[in-house]
């Protein structure tokens, strides 16, 4: 699926995690890990196979190569979550093992606001090619994407829930349904001891919430500072 444009503040992803077969994921993950591997560790990620992660100011940073299910393609996924609260199925992250499907805040990793697959032919010579293309946007793209969104500057930490209504923050394409991103915001603040914003955050997502029962319940919680 196409991704939105990443100044905008509130996105959904809708990524496809499909099974490719065997033949393709081994070229893949040979490829990650003689070229792109080595500059993720560079970076501090650490991890094997398609999957690499490291941990920054309380949030683990999630990158993972994505196969595409017919073969002949793949996409880099970039993903964020912070430690201190549930991941998507509300468990207790753990920054060892999470996948970037369970993370709260995603996108594609791209050169540009459309949704950037990478091509291939079933060669050692092509799959190489392609991987050092899309380590090269990962170099020039993926390291600002995740400096962005890192430190006491991250927009995930000074949003406030007017300028989240507002649609006025930049979340460097980072994100997911309107209602989850509100009820993420409002777990997280309510980490940080920002009591008043986590209330109003979650009173954003209830209004939004419609007839997801099953995010309801927290965010009314959470919006009467329980």
């Amino acid at each position: 699926a196409a991704q939105p444009p990443a100044a905008r503040p509130v996105r959904c992803s809708t990524f496809t995690f499909s099974v490719m077969s065997t033949s393709s994921y081994s070229q893949i993950n040979s490829a990650v890990r003689s070229i792109l591997a080595p500059i993720l560790r560079e970076d501090g990620f650490t991890g094997s196979g398609s999957t690499f992660r490291r941990l920054t100011d309380g949030w683990v940073q999630v990158v993972n190569v994505q196969g595409a299910r017919q073969g002949g393609s793949f996409a880099i996924n970039l993903a964020t979550h912070p430690l201190a609260v549930p991941d998507i199925e509300g468990k207790d992250p753990d920054p060892k093992k999470i996948t970037q499907e369970l993370c709260e805040f995603r996108r594609r990793l791209s050169e540009d606001e459309a949704d950037q697959w990478w091509k291939y032919e079933q060669t050692e010579e092509s799959m190489a090619s392609a991987m050092k293309a899309a380590a090269s946007v990962y170099q020039n793209v993926g390291r600002v994407l995740l400096a962005g969104i890192s430190g006491p500057s991250s927009p995930f930490i000074t949003a406030t829930p007017a300028d989240f209504i507002a649609g006025s923050i930049d979340f460097k394409g980072f994100g997911s349904t309107k209602v989850r991103m509100a009820l993420a915001l409002a777990r997280f603040r309510k980490t940080e001891g920002r009591k008043s914003d986590s209330m109003a955050f979650a009173a954003y997502g209830l209004e939004s919430a419609g007839s997801a029962v099953a995010l309801r319940k927290e965010l009314r919680q959470l919006s009467e500072g329980q």
